[in-house]
């Protein structure tokens, strides 16, 4: 679950590992990992073990799960940034991966990133 490790100055960092349904393992800032309230809730209560597995959801889809979840903890965004953020993110994704992104977000309790797949489903279909 939780691990520390330091860098350069000394400084520790918590992480947790993830375990993604075809096995593959994501070690990932506790206050990155923690926006999502799924595993809050699982480190808080005690019941994340030392990997958190991830069942429902591929190691594909986490990567980019994880990769939305590290950039949002550590910049604070404006609305101007944020939108900015959500384009280039979204933008080499097709329709499929965004159901995907979807559900790992409605399965982890991400709600930000489950509104914004939602957005960007609904837009390319109306195109």
């Amino acid at each position: 679950m939780a691990s520390t490790q330091e860098n350069d100055d000394e400084k520790t960092e918590t992480t947790i590992t993830l375990k993604s349904s075809d096995g593959e393992v994501f070690e990932v800032p506790e206050s990155a990992a923690e926006l999502s309230y799924t595993i809050k809730n699982m480190v808080e209560d005690g019941r994340a073990g030392d990997v958190i597995s991830l069942e429902q959801v591929d190691g594909k889809t986490l990567s980019w799960v994880v990769t939305y979840l590290k950039k949002r903890a550590v910049d604070p965004f404006s609305e101007k940034d944020k939108d900015e953020f959500h384009t280039e993110f979204f933008s080499d994704k097709d329709v499929n991966s965004l159901f995907d992104i979807g559900n790992a977000a409605n399965y982890l309790n991400i709600k930000e990133l489950l509104d914004m797949s939602i957005t960007k489903i609904v837009n390319l279909r109306r195109m």
